[in-house]
């Protein structure tokens, strides 16, 4: 995957929202006004997998993906015409399916 600074969607059964992600030599780094992300990446564009552990950082926020303080999530997917697109789980919910995208931000 290549590195840049990303604006991530995140898609579930009970929200949807968005943060930033920073790509940076493997390593996954990023935020919204609830949470913040570290994690990191790996594979080839056709084939890409990221791990990331999700910390709140906001006591009054809830994450899309429920009230959690702490959380893992696993992520598989390809890149198609410049953005990435991933299906993943989190393991705090390991029965609800999500979908995320990750398109450059224009710097």
């Amino acid at each position: 995957m290549k590195d840049g600074l990303y604006i991530a969607h995140f898609r579930t059964p009970l929200d949807e929202g968005a943060g930033v992600i920073v790509i940076s030599a493997g390593r996954v780094l990023g935020g919204d006004s609830g949470m913040y992300y570290s994690g990191h990446v790996s594979g080839e564009d056709d084939r890409i997998a990221v791990e990331m552990t999700v910390r709140k950082h906001n006591e009054t926020a809830q994450s899309v993906f429920g009230d959690f303080e702490t959380f893992k999530l696993t992520l598989t997917g390809r890149e198609r015409a410049g953005i990435y697109e991933f299906q993943g789980r989190a393991d705090a919910a390991p029965s609800m399916k999500f979908t995320a995208t990750l398109e450059p931000a224009e710097l």
